[in-house]
């Protein structure tokens, strides 16, 4: 058994998770590793084994496939990188600028100069913000007497002041989900029926939906989410999600940037057809030369310096892929991108990213690896989760080499 096996199943008898599915692969698929851990939910009564057909809502991990979306749109001429949204998404171009509060603690707003991009709205360096994770947002809501917006659609949820003047720095924020309602307004097809087209069908993805209700063989699969206490005990968690609105019903719309519902054995195809892209070819889901400019580091000096000084944050660090505080990192289209090797075998140029309840996917072109940890545990950013993530990555990276040493040999 690994190492990194050994090490969740003591967690999973410590109670510390409830189970988690890993799931990796190499671009030629001589290698291959998949296994679930434990069950589905730490109410015994309920509990399952928990498999790679598990479903979960993987949240932000819905960014990626959101954002090999609008790439290919960019790759088929219906939009550039750089010019306004605004024809497609008239909405943004009202958003105000909150630049500070009086003493009085009156906001003071000012309308944006910058033009919103494509680029802007993948990489989080928009001006947008998640409302509950930017304190100037917070005290906006605070001064207007608002809750956090739970609305069921993209324009009535994500209507908050921009923090800063679009492409000078860099919050995390719905700018994908913004980038996910762009698809749609061009494509004529909602986010879902894109994605069946021209993301999920091509890669034989077909256990995914925005929408449990109307899958509801994939809701008698679905894991029940886990939350870790102050105490540090994990049970199961009773609170509102982000998946649903403000009366605690589904969403209408597309959230593109973190309204997915999948499984582990699904996900990895994702994986797998962005590895697959360095081959070219026809039926490919994105041209290489596309890819290329997909994972080319984008951000500006300004929202570089931000991003830098987010992940040095212990929790957001673990949210944000969980890689060395002194690896520097860049934003590409798709995902935070490491412009140094880390330690435990990624290279140079990988894209990471996670989900909300704990999830973390990573794709080394260099090495020709990608894989996904899956788990349904809040908060965020988790430091049990976190430190198994880290030993499952360096596992990966261990077998693959003795992968690779085999084949050598032969």
């Amino acid at each position: 058994m690994a190492d990194f096996e050994t090490i969740i199943n003591d967690a999973i008898a410590a109670q510390e998770i409830p189970g988690c599915a890993l799931a990796a692969t190499s671009r030629d698929g001589s290698f291959t590793y998949s296994k679930a851990f434990g069950s589905t939910s730490m109410n015994p009564s309920s509990a399952k084994p928990m498999d790679l057909n598990t479903m979960m809502w993987v949240a932000s991990c819905t960014k990626l496939m959101t954002a090999l979306c609008a790439m290919q749109l960019i790759e088929r001429g219906h939009i550039t990188l750089n010019e306004p949204v605004y024809t497609h998404i008239p909405e943004l171009e009202s958003l105000n600028v909150l630049t500070g509060f009086t003493d009085a603690g009156v906001p003071i707003e000012e309308k944006h100069k910058t033009p919103i991009t494509i680029r802007l709205l993948l990489t989080h360096s928009s001006g947008l913000t998640y409302e509950g994770m930017h304190p100037k947002t917070l005290a906006w809501l605070k001064y207007h007497g608002k809750k956090m917006n739970a609305s069921p659609t993209v324009v009535e949820r994500f209507v908050a002041p921009l923090v800063f003047e679009p492409g000078e720095s860099w919050a995390y924020g719905p700018g994908v989900d913004y980038a996910g309602l762009l698809v749609e307004r061009i494509s004529g097809l909602t986010l879902e029926e894109y994605m069946k087209k021209n993301l999920w069908g091509p890669l034989g993805i077909t256990d995914v939906t925005f929408f449990p209700s109307t899958r509801p063989h994939l809701q008698e699969r679905m894991a029940e989410m886990s939350g870790r206490g102050e105490d540090g005990k994990l049970s199961v968690h009773e609170g509102k999600m982000p998946f649903v609105d403000e009366k605690g019903g589904e969403v209408t719309g597309c959230m593109g940037g973190q309204g997915s519902f999948t499984c582990a054995k699904e996900y990895i195809k994702v994986l797998k057809g962005v590895l697959d892209c360095d081959a070219g070819g026809e039926g490919k889901v994105l041209s290489k030369e596309s890819l290329e400019v997909f994972f080319k580091p984008q951000l500006g000096e300004g929202s570089r310096a931000m991003l830098n000084a987010v992940v040095q944050d212990d929790a957001a660090n673990n949210a944000m892929g969980g890689t060395p505080k002194h690896v520097a990192k860049d934003y590409a289209l798709g995902g935070l991108v490491m412009m140094d090797d880390a330690p435990d075998g990624k290279k140079a140029g990988t894209m990471l990213w996670g989900g909300y309840p704990n999830l973390i996917w990573w794709i080394d072109r260099k090495t020709g690896l990608a894989g996904v940890y899956a788990g349904q545990v809040v908060p965020p950013g988790d430091a049990i989760c976190g430190k198994l993530m880290r030993k499952w990555e360096e596992g990966c990276y261990e077998m693959f080499e003795k992968h690779r040493e085999s084949k050598s040999k032969l």
